[in-house]
């Protein structure tokens, strides 16, 4: 312990977080709960692994806009066998006292695809076989069945023979509400890598909790004395343990399609991506059962939770190359649409076919404008359905256009998380009113987020890929036997609704110091707002945390985390910065008035201004905390953390100095696999090259500019060609 104090109090000023990181070290060495994890722990010491061990321990990982997420490892601040565990039970003894005289005692329990293989080699330190290696969605979701059933619980579970006994995010919500449980939980990283993993806890209304209410459920998480368990095996035997009957998941099928209007549908071709998560058993059952003729991408609909055919090893609805591999099958098949899913299926991404024969990646903004303008605008195809929109403050306002012109009621500035928007279902459910709106939850049409989130019944309580899937595709039928695209009915659609157009940077920071950069950044934005962001003038500055949103509770930590954003106004313009609540990372969303900023609806125009305000923005943040990046480190996609960029500035450029010589008489596949090596930790175990490309490209150019010989100039040439060359494989295999 004295060793880790010394080397803890080198790398961190912030004496708090250094003595709490030791309280928590000391406990992982004292109570037997932490002690199959011991020896591993006393391996980061023994290898001078005290920046990792810092990060582990600083403090116990917290509640997010989805519950609680973050890297697989050993420590508090890490999900592990351990810290799942001591939340299972603190759920156990919350749900004790919270529902003593609930005449239910069900949760239903649901688990993803992942498995923790330490892709990024952050434990290679440790032997092969240390205990967390090759650690299972399907182990912890076990484990928790033994916690619960030791403390009463009845446990549900997806029977084993349907679709390998996954569940995804939607059909739990669903489940839970359908059976009258008391609540469930996904083990489930959601679109995060592999290296990841996290668990959602479930009330009884199908929901995640908002807080306070979240906050009174982690003060029991984070005091269970002590751990109960039944043998999984046991429980099953005594019956405390149950599959879920299948008629169950026939249901949730049922209750999508109740939501397509009447009329004939022209069956659409699709090629569907489950992105090698759950998502066949709810977007393909529902889509194949309202006879649309589904293409199931197989390299991606394994059930390989390391992610391997996904590019970047991301499978996330937002990253437009995850679903990229197929694209070629599509074309061949002649398929209409690709849609595919993160791994708890409950985001939508899609690629469209274009009328000049190509796709065009739709984002969450588009598809949510899409929906609400087909539900309830669309005089000649669609239902015009009267009711509810509801939308959170980062989501399109687009919607709200749409909204406002249809004669909908409307909820459009939610906090970020799809629980205020469950929240909004449940405060109608009891008393027909949210703010100024008056409803009930079956005037529902659509709710939406940017983050390509999507509901459209009030019988599920969470995001659903496949409801909005079956929309999409049955308005596609429509548009096809027209004789017309999606894309231009979304070009033609988003004109007549304002020309929004929409864009998001993120600054990904690492560890104990990217919490203290994170912090520093708000506190100067709140202190001194810009007044200015480039030629646009900032009209109005919000600050969500002021008193003017109202108090905190008096445990208000969570709350703290919901409302520590910042909204600017500009002309025609909307800024939101927002920390995640679960890592060092801010997020930058902009919403572009087009119809404002932009003369004769130019949509691409809009689009760039969208992105060239997200960009100013990115840099004004950074120039907070003191960083400058290069026009080449910029181009590094946002999932890159600063402390890689800031290698690529400088230990990188140094060493492609260094290597100019060499590339000259180098083959292309020669210089691939040096980049491969030198840049590998930028890409988390996925192939570097595909993250690394542009900025490397970018960079050759800018050293070869001041090159002092043809021979420097033309070897820098030719690594800017070898990157610009089109993979062999269209699907980018990856180790």
């Amino acid at each position: 312990m004295a060793q880790a104090k010394q080397e803890f109090s080198k790398l961190s000023d912030a004496s708090g977080l250094v003595r709490k990181a030791l309280d928590l070290l000391g406990t992982w060495f004292e109570d037997p709960i932490y002690e199959p994890q011991r020896a591993s722990v006393l391996a980061h010491v023994a290898s001078a692994q005290f920046p990792l061990l810092l990060d582990s321990f600083y403090q116990l990982i917290p509640f997010g806009t989805g519950g609680r997420r973050g890297r697989v490892g050993y420590g508090p601040n890490r999900i592990n066998d351990a810290t799942v565990a001591l939340s299972v039970q603190g759920h156990c003894n919350y749900l004790r006292d919270r529902f003593s005289s609930a005449a239910s005692r069900t949760i239903v329990v649901a688990f993803d695809t992942r498995i923790f293989c330490d892709i990024a080699g952050t434990y290679s330190f440790l032997p092969s076989n240390h205990p967390l290696y090759k650690l299972t969605s399907k182990v912890l979701a076990h484990s928790a069945c033994e916690i619960y059933a030791a403390n009463g619980f009845s446990v549900y579970l997806a029977a084993e023979d349907s679709h390998s006994g996954y569940l995804s995010t939607p059909e739990l919500s669903f489940l839970i509400r359908r059976m009258g449980a008391l609540g469930g939980i996904n083990v489930s990283a959601s679109h995060n890598h592999p290296d990841d993993n996290g668990f959602k806890f479930f009330n009884e209304h199908g929901a995640q909790d908002i807080p306070p209410t979240d906050r009174e459920m982690m003060d029991y998480m984070d005091k269970a004395p002590e751990v109960k368990r039944l043998p999984f095996d046991t429980a099953v035997a005594q019956d405390s343990v149950r599959r879920l009957p299948p008629e169950l998941h026939q249901a949730y099928v049922a209750m999508n399609l109740a939501l397509r209007p009447g009329g004939a549908r022209k069956p659409v071709k699709v090629v569907y991506s489950p992105l090698s998560g759950t998502g066949d058993s709810t977007v393909g059952d529902v889509l194949r059962a309202a006879g649309h003729d589904v293409h199931l991408f197989a390299p991606q609909a394994d059930f390989d939770g390391s992610f391997k055919s996904v590019p970047f090893r991301l499978p996330n609805p937002e990253v437009p190359e995850a679903a990229s591999p197929a694209l070629p099958e599509a074309t061949a098949t002649g398929a209409d649409i690709v849609l595919f899913t993160d791994p708890d299926a409950d985001r939508l991404g899609m690629f469209a076919k274009e009328k000049a024969g190509g796709w065009r990646y739709i984002t969450g903004n588009e598809i949510g404008s899409i929906l609400a303008y087909y539900l309830v605008a669309d005089r000649d195809r669609g239902p015009r359905k009267p009711g509810l929109l509801i939308k959170t403050l980062v989501t399109t306002r687009a919607i709200e256009d749409v909204a406002r012109r249809s004669g909908c009621q409307i909820v459009s500035d939610l906090l970020v998380g799809f629980k205020y928007i469950a929240n909004v279902l449940l405060c109608l459910e009891k008393g027909g009113q949210f703010g100024n709106v008056e409803a009930r939850p079956g005037d529902l049409v659509l709710a939406a987020e940017e983050s390509h989130g999507f509901l459209l019944t009030p019988d599920i309580r969470d995001k659903d890929a496949a409801g909005a899937a079956l929309v999409l595709c049955d308005l596609l039928g429509q548009l096809r036997a027209e004789g017309k695209y999606l894309t231009e009915y979304l070009d033609g659609l988003s004109l007549e609704s304002g020309n929004y157009a929409n864009a998001a940077r993120n600054i990904v920071m690492r560890g104990i110091r990217g919490t203290e950069m994170l912090t520093s950044m708000m506190a100067s934005l709140r202190a001194k707002p810009p007044a200015r962001l480039g030629d646009l003038e900032v009209t109005r500055f919000d600050d969500f945390l002021s008193e003017a949103h109202g108090p905190f509770s008096a445990n208000g930590d969570t709350e703290r985390l919901a409302r520590n954003l910042l909204l600017l106004e500009l002309d025609g313009v909307q800024i939101v910065i927002r920390p995640s609540g679960t890592e060092p990372k801010v997020k930058v969303y902009v919403d572009v008035e087009g119809r404002k900023r932009i003369a004769g609806g130019d949509r691409a125009a809009a689009a760039s201004l969208a992105q060239d305000i997200a960009g100013l923005v990115f840099h004004h943040c950074l120039d907070r905390i003191g960083y400058r990046l290069s026009p080449s480190a910029g181009l590094l996609p946002d999932y890159v953390d600063l402390d890689l960029k800031s290698d690529f500035d400088n230990r990188f450029r140094r060493e492609l100095l260094e290597k100019t010589e060499w590339l000259g008489h180098s083959a292309s596949s020669d210089q691939l696999q040096w980049l491969r090596k030198s840049l590998a930790k930028y890409a988390a175990g996925a192939d570097p090259i595909d993250t690394v490309k542009l900025a490397v490209a970018h960079l050759a150019g800018e050293l070869a500019a001041a090159a002092p010989s043809e021979a420097a100039r033309d070897a820098l040439a030719g690594l800017q060609k070898t990157l610009k060359a089109p993979p062999s494989d269209p699907i980018h295999p990856l180790p």
